[in-house]
Order: C-alpha cells, then sequence, then structure tokens
C-alpha cells in the first residue's frame, strides 16, 4: 500500500515539474522598421501557434531548444531555435525579408 502511494505521488510530482518547464516568450516581428501584424507564429515543438497583433507582438508559450516558424504570406518564412538565454531575456526581435516578386515579360 505505501509502495503504491509513494508511487502515485512521485508520478504526479513529475508531471507538474514537467508542466512548469514551459516559459512564456513576448517578442516582435518587424521588417525594416515597421512592424509586421497577422504574421503566423508557430512551436513546431509543442505543436501551437499564434498571431501577431497590430504593433508586431506576439506572446507564445516555449521551452528551451524549441523550434519556431514564422510565417506570412508577403514575405520569407523564418525559422528560429528558442535558447534558454532568449527565454530568460524575454524579447524576442525577429526581421522578416519581403519575398521577391517575379514580374511577367513584356
Amino acid at each position: 500500500m505505501k509502495v503504491k502511494l509513494l508511487t502515485t505521488i512521485s508520478f504526479f510530482s513529475y508531471q507538474i515539474g514537467i508542466s512548469q518547464t514551459e516559459k512564456l516568450l513576448h517578442g516582435k516581428v518587424v521588417t525594416g522598421i515597421n512592424a509586421l501584424k497577422n504574421v503566423e507564429v508557430i512551436n513546431k515543438t509543442a505543436l501551437t501557434s499564434t498571431r501577431t497583433n497590430e504593433s508586431g507582438e506576439f506572446s507564445i508559450l516555449v521551452k528551451p531548444k524549441a523550434s519556431l516558424l514564422f510565417f506570412s504570406k508577403d514575405f520569407l518564412f523564418k525559422r528560429f531555435k528558442i535558447s534558454q538565454k532568449d527565454i530568460e531575456q524575454n524579447n524576442l526581435l525577429v526581421n522578416m525579408l519581403p519575398k521577391p516578386e517575379e514580374l511577367d515579360e513584356v
């Protein structure tokens, strides 16, 4: 009986400890000096996503070594690997480049 109780308590303690390792990361997506709105921010590791607001700012739950993708139809997508330093600074700045336009022949 004691073994089952201790096993159950240690299992739940482990689960609570693991679930608290995610931190809320704040950041801003820009191109040059202009903020980008409605850029999709995808946490590929945790399979969650969010969008930037009118000011280009976003917040998303991440863990160290998580992979973030930034996607907008008019810009090249950007991949970013999150480090512990990024989480501690909690102010990620992502600069996206516009997609080159293909012109028709004259």
